[in-house]
């Protein structure tokens, strides 16, 4: 009992308990340190996604709003063209209906013009009666036709056909051609039959509208190369 120190004893079982204290308050020291980096880790990517998203976002936002801008450009630049192409036509359109204008002052080519299109109108319609209507200016020379264009188109259903078909041609004098789309009709005839409920215009100006809508892609890979 003599080797017995009580002071000792508790000394021992002291630095036992600090030992043991220090041992848990590292580990909870480790724990907590690790656990701050798994939070850190877990906040820091968190942030990085947001910020990815976010700038996803941007570049998607940013190539969305060039692509309508490019479009926007692309239509503008488009319409641009189209109105040119417009014009341009129009003004072509002009220039023919004035050369036209001044081809027909003379009499012969446009006496020679009506009958053609008198008997084209004629072979269209193919009725036995046929009134004309025209501009009130040309009901003198169109008389001057009216018994050759019977005569011609007789001949060609005769020789298209073999068949015996005859038109009686007359003009309507209580009603004449006068403008269209605010222009003076420049000449040509309509005819018309059955009382008016079949018509065939062959006005100048249609024939013109006609082929320009005929030779308009022709007309476009002229003007308007690629």
């Amino acid at each position: 009992m003599a080797d017995f120190n009580p002071q000792e004893r508790v000394k021992k079982m002291v630095n036992a308990i600090k030992a043991e204290a220090n041992e848990k308050a590292e580990q909870i020291k480790d724990m907590a340190a690790q656990q701050f980096r798994i939070e850190k880790n877990k906040l820091l990517n968190q942030q990085k996604e947001r910020i990815i998203e976010e700038y996803k976002k941007k570049i998607e936002s940013y190539t969305i709003e060039k692509r309508i801008q490019r479009s926007s450009k692309i239509n503008q630049s488009r319409l641009s063209k189209m109105q040119a192409r417009f014009e341009l036509i129009q003004r072509l359109k002009e220039e023919i209906r004035q050369k036209m204008s001044k081809l027909i002052q003379d009499q012969s080519v446009y006496k020679e013009l009506l009958k053609n299109l008198i008997i084209q109108g004629m072979i269209k319609l193919l009725e036995p009666r046929i009134e004309l209507m025209c501009l009130e200016q040309d009901v003198q020379l169109i008389r001057t036709i009216l018994v050759e264009c019977q005569e011609e188109f007789t001949k060609i259903i005769k020789r298209e056909t073999t068949k015996d078909f005859k038109t009686t041609l007359s003009i309507n004098q209580s009603q004449y051609l006068t403008d269209k789309g605010g222009k003076p009709i420049l000449g040509g005839v309509v005819l018309s039959c059955a009382n008016n409920r079949i018509v065939c215009s062959n006005t100048l100006d249609d024939r013109l509208e006609l082929s320009l809508q005929e030779f308009l892609p022709d007309i476009r890979n002229g003007l308007f190369k690629k």
